[in-house]
């Protein structure tokens, strides 16, 4: 019998895996796909999750592939672009979550990876994992960090669906490209783009230059989503009239995801388990980043899990999880909500021409697109910041 089951070995799974193996429990990553996996993501983060966690700065090598240090912010008419300094690494899902798995695995956690769960039964102190392959695990606790369509926070509870306005699809490629292509079009620099509501619908699109790739994805709220394969295609074909991609590029790896972007579940604790990550729909709603939340997600976890087996499985125990997280970036996402109803709303075409009218507003918010929990936007000094900027320029200023 295990201490912990951690259902999902994405950035989430694996870092609470590897943190409670670390602390001396007996736990086991169950992941239904074998790795290295590939995963559809856009595959950036903020350079200083690097500092965050060390034990993964020193396998750097082994999944960075560069890091951008200029950020475009396009209007939804196409018109107008923001653009600041930002410094975001860039990795592929493939290589950047295989390491991850083995940092847990060399800790000492238990691998199920290849193994389907197939039906989940929760009792503080006596839960078990039924496997598609008949076997099942029993635990004293389970963590859900199997991602958007979590059978964990189904099953317990906590999340059972996410409604479409709360839900973004995306279409995603990894695009083989030559670095000296990627120079020319990108710069030294790594130049990335991202598309506020492209073609008028609401969500975001982003084209991420990397060592030897090209990350090309389209995200669209649910609620507005129909067509979202020939949309992507409409997003490619204007992107290679931009030059900002090679006539002939090779889009076959595309792949669909869905990405919780509503903000994050109302509970993430229940008697015997907890959910982490996309399970807990801990997303930028802005951007749709969400790795270096559910790192800290998954860090944060271990820690409460740990105490609680010290002081008893008692449900008090495990709110520490909660609060813990809420207190790390809990602020994030209602200021980042608020931005996503202004980035969507029919006044976003009007909030870039003030912006390009302003290097705060534009520092801002290009600040907020590295996909860093320690880069919040303001939402209220933003809009002051906009008024402000309104104000001048109807007293000519």
């Amino acid at each position: 019998m295990f201490d912990v089951a951690v259902i999902g070995a994405g950035p989430a799974g694996s870092t609470a895996s590897r943190y409670l193996a670390k602390q001396g429990l007996k736990v086991c990553i169950i992941d239904k796909d074998t790795f290295p996996r590939n995963k559809p993501c856009g595959g950036g983060f903020a350079q200083g999750l690097l500092d965050d966690f060390p034990y993964l700065k020193k396998r750097a090598d082994e999944f960075l592939k560069g890091i951008a240090r200029l950020g475009i912010l396009h209007s939804p008419n196409l018109h107008i672009a923001l653009s600041g300094k930002v410094e975001m690494a860039m990795t592929l899902r493939t290589d950047f979550d295989n390491v991850l798995l083995e940092s847990a695995l060399e800790q000492g956690a238990a691998s199920y990876i290849g193994s389907r769960a197939r039906h989940i039964t929760i009792r503080p102190g006596s839960s078990k994992v039924e496997l598609a392959n008949g076997n099942s695990i029993k635990s004293c606790m389970i963590v859900g960090a199997d991602g958007v369509s979590s059978i964990v926070a189904r099953e317990s509870g906590l999340q059972r669906s996410w409604p479409k306005s709360k839900i973004t699809a995306c279409r995603v490629a990894e695009v083989p490209a030559k670095q000296d292509e990627i120079i020319d079009r990108y710069t030294e620099d790594l130049q990335y783009h991202f598309y506020a509501s492209f073609g008028g619908l609401p969500g975001y699109g982003w084209i991420f230059p990397k060592r030897e790739t090209i990350n090309v994805g389209l995200g669209i709220v649910g609620a507005h989503a129909r067509g979202l394969p020939t949309i992507f295609e409409t997003f490619v074909r204007y992107l290679k009239s931009e030059n900002l991609l090679a006539r002939d590029a090779d889009l076959s790896s595309v792949r669909g995801a869905l990405v919780p972007t509503g903000g994050p579940a109302k509970k993430t604790v229940s008697d015997g388990c907890l959910i982490v990550g996309d399970a807990a729909g801990m997303v930028d709603p802005l951007t749709g980043g969400g790795i270096a939340y559910a790192m800290r997600a998954g860090r944060h976890a271990s820690r409460a899990i740990a105490t609680a087996f010290d002081n008893g499985l008692e449900h008090e125990t495990l709110l520490k999880y909660e609060q813990s997280w809420k207190n790390d970036f809990g602020k994030d996402f209602k200021g980042h909500l608020l931005a996503q109803k202004v980035i969507t709303s029919p006044f976003t075409d009007l909030f870039f021409e003030i912006g390009r009218r302003d290097e705060l507003i534009q520092k801002m918010v290009s600040e907020s697109m590295d996909n860093s929990s320690k880069s919040k936007i303001d939402t209220r000094n933003l809009v002051l910041r906009t008024l402000l900027v309104c104000l001048r320029g109807a007293l000519g200023i």
